[in-house]
């Protein structure tokens, strides 16, 4: 489903989201247009929670804020450092 379609069908929910049709725009900018919804509640617990069982089972999955954009760039940044 389009991600306009599901943030206009789901304006003010955590929305967790699997088999992501992507758009590269940088090294480090990607911007998701499309995608499955696995999972839509009002409670961030519960989305944590089914994000991280999605993840150890190895699907690449997204969870997405209430206040999350109807343009959907989502950046990764390297960590930098010394983790001690």
């Amino acid at each position: 489903m389009n991600w306009q379609d599901i943030k206009t069908q789901y304006p003010n929910q955590f929305i967790l989201l699997g088999n992501l049709v992507e758009k590269r725009l940088s090294e480090s900018k990607t911007q998701i247009l499309a995608g499955e919804i696995l999972l839509v509640s009002d409670d961030a617990k519960a989305i944590r929670e089914a994000y991280r069982k999605f993840k150890l089972a190895g699907q690449d999955v997204l969870f997405t804020l209430p206040s999350t954009p109807t343009e959907l760039v989502v950046e990764n940044i390297p960590m930098k450092g010394i983790l001690l």
